[in-house]
């Protein structure tokens, strides 16, 4: 009996051997499934990433370019449409990859109260012909973008899923409202031919007049101090945000102009200068198209004479939501003193254009401003036909017609005196600052502020788009005297016109504003729909901003 238990038991024994290795099967089975989900999981994961990021540039792109949104179907360089499709995923786009298929993209542009209410981005309205914004208000200042994709799956296939479809969206405020602070030069063409009457595309006045209203729109779309703080320049409790000094071309006698006559409603107009250099052998810079560091000299004007009216202030309003401050120096010179009859600024003339000693002194003073954190400007409103030359400029080498006219005090390169020789009037190769070649002088003075990190605005009122090459064309010293340059707001070379002198002194293709005068259009398409002051003024307000996202559903 024993014997046959014990057979029996090891006939059992045989019998599990093969067990072990169909377990080992299931194991290996359920590790290896749980490995590709992970992967697959990660995959999935990394694309939607991928997707999302995509969507924020989308939206974030949008943004930038608003309100000018497009047509949908058909967008065109430099509207939101246009840069939202760009930074898509789809197909032949920027963020395009072969991670994703059947990619799509939508935007919803709406007015958004909390965009308003909290960074004080108020809703625009869409220029006509374009898309619209959703809602009853036709005005909008957020965007949503919205894309969808096909993901194909590495592993799916073995469950029967091959693809999963993804969505992501991104939300972005328009560019406006409280941002980086900034200190901001702005240069004002005062030369006589701003006391033109303006043709009535501006407003109802003269040309000086006009541009001062577009001034106006800048000081109130500023931030002078940080929410919910009373703004006063004087104190040294609040730290400004956003600083503003007043600079004019052709420079003004301090003690006949008092630094207030232009602040202070008038009774006559400061007295002019001429264009005048106090070391009449500067050795910089040549007109080898090369931009180089800050000259040492011939920043500024002898002793007495200014270009600069009124020095940094933020007292422009009593807060950042405060409307204008009617007493502060810069607002009355911005013809906005509440006083019947005051005017503010005023175009005294006496001199002709020129603007890149100008440059220069707005440069340095923005460079003495200490104010952490805080980028610099500057906004240039000219017609930008430079012609000094016409006043007080050797004509021999044909920069000017018109017999020599001795400077007043000193003189510029190219001019004479009656004590001495015209200096640079026979070579194509200019010193700065010079009364040849004016217009590539101040293309050269505006790259080389630019390349220190100042933001350079040039805004065309009235400006020429014919050379001088065209007997009424513009900058006709330049037609001999001039560099040939490539800025990041355009080209410049001998021969070119007033308006392809302010592109290229903008330090971006994009800070470059035009009136239309003349055909004198902007570089960039977004702007170009812009030709009333005001509004360039209030873009430009924008244009110192960024865009921001959002929360969805804001």
């Amino acid at each position: 009996m024993r014997r046959f238990g014990i057979a029996s038991m090891r006939g059992f024994l045989k019998d599990e051997l093969g067990q072990s290795a169909v377990v080992l099967l299931v194991t290996i089975s359920v590790i290896m499934s749980l490995a590709g989900a992970a992967i697959e999981t990660a995959h999935v994961y990394y694309v939607y990433r991928m997707l999302q990021a995509s969507t924020n540039a989308s939206a974030l792109a949008a943004a930038y370019e608003m309100p000018d949104i497009g047509p949908s179907s058909n967008p065109s360089a430099g509207t939101a449409y246009y840069n939202l499709y760009q930074y898509s995923a789809q197909t032949g786009e920027d963020n395009a990859t072969n991670l994703m298929q059947n990619v799509s993209i939508s935007a919803n542009f709406y007015c958004s109260s909390a965009t308003s209410g909290t960074l004080n981005v108020g809703c625009q309205t869409p220029p006509s012909g374009e898309g619209s914004c959703s809602g009853s208000n036709s005005a909008c200042n957020a965007v949503t973008a919205t894309q969808q994709a096909t993901i194909p799956l590495w592993f799916g296939g073995l469950f029967g899923f091959k693809t999963i479809t993804v969505s992501a969206s991104a939300t972005a405020a328009m560019r406006g409202g409280t941002n980086t602070p900034w200190n901001i030069a702005i240069i004002m063409d005062t030369t006589s031919s701003m006391n033109d009457t303006d043709s009535g595309a501006q407003c109802t006045g003269t040309q000086i007049q006009c541009a001062l209203q577009g001034l106006q729109i800048l000081l109130g779309d500023l931030d002078p101090c940080s929410l919910g703080q009373t703004c006063n320049s004087t104190t040294t409790t609040v730290t400004p945000v956003d600083s503003v000094s007043l600079f004019v071309f052709p420079a003004l006698v301090s003690t006949t102009a008092n630094l207030q006559k232009d602040y202070v409603c008038q009774t006559s107009n400061p007295t002019s200068v001429a264009y005048t250099i106090t070391n009449t052998s500067p050795a910089y810079p040549t007109f080898t198209g090369t931009p180089g560091p800050m000259p040492s000299s011939n920043l500024t004007l002898p002793s007495g004479d200014t270009y600069q009216v009124l020095g940094f202030a933020n007292n422009y309003k009593a807060s950042d939501t405060a409307g204008l401050n009617q007493a502060a120096p810069m607002v009355i010179a911005a013809g906005d003193s509440g006083v019947s009859g005051c005017k503010g600024l005023q175009a005294p003339g006496g001199e002709h254009t020129y603007y890149a000693q100008a440059i220069f002194a707005a440069q340095a003073a923005l460079a003495a401003q200490n104010v952490p954190g805080a980028k610099n400007a500057i906004i240039i409103l000219t017609d930008g036909n430079a012609t000094a030359c016409g006043v007080n400029a050797n004509t021999t080498y044909g920069a000017c017609s018109g017999s020599d006219i001795i400077a007043t005090e000193g003189t510029l390169n190219g001019t004479c005196t009656s004590s001495r020789s015209c200096t640079n009037t026979n070579s194509t190769t200019v010193t700065y600052p010079s009364a040849l070649g004016e217009c590539g002088q101040a293309v050269l003075a505006a790259q080389t502020v630019a390349n220190l990190g100042t933001a350079v605005y040039t805004i065309g009122y009235g400006a020429l788009n014919k050379g001088g090459n065209s007997s009424s064309g513009g900058c006709a010293s330049d037609k001999t005297y001039s560099a040939s340059v490539t800025t990041n707001g355009g080209t410049w070379g001998p021969g070119d016109s007033p308006c392809q002198a302010l592109a290229a002194m903008a330090s971006s293709a994009t800070n470059f504003y035009s009136d239309d005068a003349d055909s004198c259009l902007a570089t960039s398409t977004s702007n170009q729909n812009l030709k009333k002051l005001t509004q360039i003024f209030a873009a430009i307000t924008n244009n110192l901003t960024i865009p921001r996202l959002i929360p969805n559903g804001s």
